[in-house]
């Protein structure tokens, strides 16, 4: 008799504590809403069809997410938890709320996403060091910040280069002497004094210059000295070339 007590006892007992954590499990997994608006957070415009993952905090495991409709609006089903939430949109820095304790329907209120910086400036890549070229007819300078004269002109790029000379009246020479043809991008110059007009030109707008000292015959006879083909960078066009 004792022993069937006892017993009756003990499956009530196992009974009432499955009921109850039967109870508490369904309690401690209900489910909830969670919602919020996605806007871009310059202009304050609704980001359609913006991406939500949501992660346990714990295992940072994904285990729901939705994207947000034409209006930045989104609405969620989870059981409740602590969640890792985060937000994205291809040109947007992604967003994230971390280890959120979401246990009843809760409104994120507005999500602002920010939008990345893409813009690329143009960059012209110039070396720091002239460069020298040797070639079987002519020596190319690669003009670098060494040859540069700030705030200065070609005449004075020219008087850097060696076996170059540029007098105080901007009148050239090549190797102590003046007879030397000088062209702008392979082509002589229109202007009535080619000296006068490189003291106008600003040195950074030279690319490169070919010395050629022994001129092939496809040169004229002018320039006995040897030739200065001065090549500009690309977009500056001097209205002193024929």
């Amino acid at each position: 008799m004792l022993y069937t007590m006892l017993l009756k006892k003990s499956i009530l007992f196992l009974t009432l504590l499955l009921v109850s954590t039967t109870a508490f499990s369904q309690a401690s997994l209900k489910k909830v809403n969670l919602s919020g608006k996605i806007i871009d957070k310059e202009s304050s415009i609704p980001v359609e069809f913006a991406v939500i993952t949501i992660s346990k905090s714990d295992t940072k495991k994904v285990v729901n997410g939705g994207t947000a409709d034409a209006n930045g609006n989104f609405n969620i089903e989870l059981n409740n938890g602590n969640y890792d939430i985060k937000f994205e949109f291809p040109g947007y820095k992604t967003q994230e709320k971390l280890d959120q304790n979401i246990s009843v329907d809760t409104n994120l209120g507005n999500i602002l996403l920010e939008a990345e910086s893409n813009q690329i400036e143009t960059v012209v890549i110039r070396s720091e060091k002239t460069t020298v070229d040797i070639k079987l007819d002519k020596k190319v300078y690669n003009i670098g910040q060494d040859l540069m004269v700030k705030g200065g002109t070609v005449s004075d790029v020219l008087g850097n280069i060696p076996s170059v000379n540029v007098d105080a009246e901007g009148a050239i020479s090549l190797r102590g002497n003046e007879n030397v043809k000088v062209l702008i991008d392979g082509k002589p110059s229109n202007a009535i004094s080619v000296n006068d007009a490189l003291k106008m030109l600003p040195a950074d707008a030279v690319d490169k210059v070919e010395v050629i000292t022994n001129p092939s015959a496809r040169y004229d006879a002018e320039g006995g000295a040897g030739i200065l083909n001065i090549i500009l960078k690309k977009g500056v066009t001097p209205l002193i070339v024929k």
